[in-house]
């Protein structure tokens, strides 16, 4: 009898040992390897909403452009409604400045640009922009999946993950799809986390309006868990009544 419950031990333990680490490393890389990433800064474009923020040494009595926005709670509860949208000629339209032309711009250049503008109104302006309606889903193997807001101007696909609180244990790292939704047709396209060159493409950073699908490994490792959980309450249930006939 003990020796069929070790057999049975001996091959549970070599069917879960199946997936490696080196199924699951991220950057699979060796030590000291120093990698670049690159800075994808996004650019705007038709049909991004942006809050738009101007602060100033200008006394308020004469901050004619934030006098124009209504500071009230209900404006922080829903920011959507206080956006300024890129029109489909690329501008936008703002309080006392006019139409400002943003399409491909990026966020850093279209600050500088409302700042030049803004200077011939106010003291010392500081401009803060944030894309409103940014956002991605994320599908498949994560702990949370569903659509994700983001609010910072550039973001990569680790960062996505990571919001989504993570991968699931079965997800497969080098396999992940990313429609985007760019033009007329989607772009389909495939990344592999595990590729140390990944960190210096432009496919590492998501744009607004990505699917991310994270799908699950491969079917015969479904098959090595369930025979590994399977041989588990095998063992266990030999083992119990092992124990009970001979007491």
């Amino acid at each position: 009898m003990f020796r069929i419950i070790y057999i049975l031990f001996i091959l549970s333990f070599l069917l879960s040992s199946c997936v490696t680490n080196k199924d699951i490393d991220l950057f699979s890389i060796k030590n000291n390897t120093k990698i670049k990433v690159s800075n994808s800064s996004a650019k705007l474009s038709d049909g991004d909403l942006l809050y738009v923020e101007i602060k100033s040494l200008t006394p308020n009595d004469y901050d004619f452009f934030n006098k124009s926005q209504d500071n009230s709670v209900s404006r922080l509860n829903n920011p959507y409604i206080y956006g300024y949208l890129v029109n489909d000629s690329g501008y936008i339209s703002l309080p006392m400045l006019g139409e400002i032309f943003v399409r491909g711009s990026s966020i850093d250049d279209a600050e500088k640009l409302i700042k030049n503008i803004a200077s011939d109104y106010f003291t010392s302006p500081f401009v803060k922009l944030v894309v409103l309606n940014f956002n991605v889903t994320v599908l498949g193997e994560v702990k949370n999946p569903g659509l994700i807001n983001i609010f910072e101007p550039t973001i990569n696909l680790l960062d996505v993950i990571g919001k989504a609180n993570g991968f699931t244990q079965i997800a497969n790292r080098k396999k992940i799809k990313i429609i985007r939704l760019e033009g007329e047709k989607p772009e389909i396209f495939y990344v592999d986390l595990t590729d140390k060159k990944l960190a210096n493409s432009k496919k590492f950073f998501v744009k607004s309006g990505d699917v991310i699908n994270i799908e699950p490994i491969e079917k015969r490792f479904f098959v090595v868990n369930n025979i590994s959980t399977a041989l588990s309450t095998i063992i266990s249930s030999l083992t119990l009544y092992f124990l009970l006939t001979n007491e």
